[in-house]
C-alpha cells in the first residue's frame, strides 16, 4: 500500500513538473508568435497565411538545431566527452554538426523563398532581425528566472 502511493505521488509530481513545462513552451510560443507579429506588421490576411509556412519550416530548423545536437551532445558525453572521442570520431562528429548547420541554412533560405510569395522584402528583413531580438529577449528572461521558474 505504501509502495503504491509513493509511486502515485512520484508519478504525479512528474506529470506537474511536464505539465509546467508544457505551459512554458505555450507561454513562449505565444509571446513569439505576438512579437513577430508586432514587429512585422502583419496584416490578418498576412498572418493567416504566413504562420502555417513558418511554424512548418521553424518545426524543420528546431528538429536539426535541437533535437538532432542533442542526440549527438548525449551520444558524446556517453563516451566520456569530447576528450575521449578518437581524432576519427571526433572528425566525424564535427562533420555532421556542420552538416546540421548547412541544412539548417538550406531550409532557412527554403523558408525565406516560400515566405517571398507572401511578404515584402522589407518584412522579410524585418522577420529575421525580429527572430534575433526575440531570441536575445528570452534569454535575457531566462538569465533572469522569469521563465525558467514557473
Amino acid at each position: 500500500m505504501n509502495k503504491a502511493l509513493i509511486m502515485a505521488v512520484i508519478a504525479l509530481m512528474l506529470s506537474t513538473g511536464l505539465i509546467a513545462q508544457e505551459r512554458g513552451k505555450e507561454r513562449i510560443k505565444a509571446y513569439r508568435t505576438a512579437y513577430i507579429t508586432q514587429e512585422l506588421d502583419l496584416s490578418p490576411n498576412e498572418a493567416e497565411k504566413f504562420w502555417p509556412i513558418y511554424n512548418e519550416y521553424d518545426k524543420k530548423i528546431f528538429n536539426l538545431r535541437v533535437l538532432k545536437m542533442r542526440k549527438e551532445k548525449s551520444r558524446i558525453r556517453e563516451l566520456g566527452g569530447p576528450e575521449m572521442l578518437s581524432d576519427e570520431e571526433a572528425s566525424k562528429t564535427l562533420n555532421m554538426m556542420l552538416d546540421s548547420e548547412k541544412e539548417i541554412t538550406k531550409t532557412r533560405e527554403e523558408m525565406y523563398k516560400t515566405l517571398s510569395k507572401i511578404l515584402t522584402p522589407s518584412k522579410l528583413l524585418k522577420l529575421y532581425h525580429a527572430e534575433m531580438s526575440f531570441n536575445k529577449r528570452l534569454l535575457s528572461e531566462f538569465k533572469k528566472g522569469k521563465y525558467g521558474n514557473k
